[in-house]
């Protein structure tokens, strides 16, 4: 499949079936499906418990909330929504992983994304993770900050990098804008991969004094 195809108006992304949606519901089987994570991380374990790796060092946020696993046929799709000027995917992203949410109590009073570089926002044109927040906002009606926090450090991209340099690449990589912290935060972002950046972003606003942080995003690795 060419990421770069064009979203056919009233047919799926990926077969070409009609429908109103930006996927058909047979589709829709193939990629977000019911399987058990860690409540704090979303890695794949077994009864939902809680997974090793945030057992033995446990992470600045508390739970993480995710569509589907990052693989085909749906890294077709957050490919273009990311890197071929699709940012309008936020819409059907959003609506799936808000009803969710809306399941879930309780819900951060703010929500913010994940910051770009000014450099690496000015290339694509649009932050995907700011867009998706917003989109996310729209049915839950909770405040979008976009402005609290910033990044200050243009990092290489962390798929390009490997597993064990990608937290030291995020290290110092944002900074607080504003005063007080919100007490509750979620942190929104497209793809999970080890949550390094999510990691340091959360250290971050907990050192502001923020108590509890959730993540929500797209997919996990």
């Amino acid at each position: 499949m060419d990421v770069k195809q064009l979203i056919l108006p009233g047919a799926c992304f990926f077969c070409l079936k009609k429908t109103n949606y930006t996927w058909c519901n047979d589709c829709e089987q193939d990629f977000i499906l019911q399987t058990n994570r860690c409540p704090i991380c979303a890695r794949h374990t077994p009864h939902n418990v809680v997974c090793g790796a945030c057992m033995k060092k446990p992470p600045d946020f508390m739970s993480t909330e995710v569509l589907f696993n990052y693989q085909y046929p749906a890294n077709h799709l957050i490919k273009a929504f990311k890197f071929y000027n699709r940012p309008e995917l936020a819409r059907c992203f959003a609506e799936k992983l808000a009803q969710k949410l809306g399941k879930k109590t309780p819900l951060a009073e703010t929500i913010i994304a994940i910051p770009l570089h000014e450099k690496r926002q000015r290339e694509r044109g649009y932050n995907q993770s700011l867009e998706l927040a917003a989109q996310i906002n729209k049915h839950l009606g909770l405040t979008l900050n976009s402005s609290l926090c910033s990044r200050i450090k243009n990092t290489d991209p962390q798929s390009t990098l490997p597993m064990k340099v990608r937290r030291k690449n995020v290290k110092g990589a944002f900074c607080l804008n504003q005063s007080p912290v919100p007490k509750h935060i979620a942190i929104v972002d497209d793809v999970i991969t080890t949550g390094s950046t999510v990691n340091e972003l959360a250290r971050l606003l907990k050192k502001g004094g923020c108590q509890r942080i959730d993540v929500w995003a797209i997919a996990r690795t």
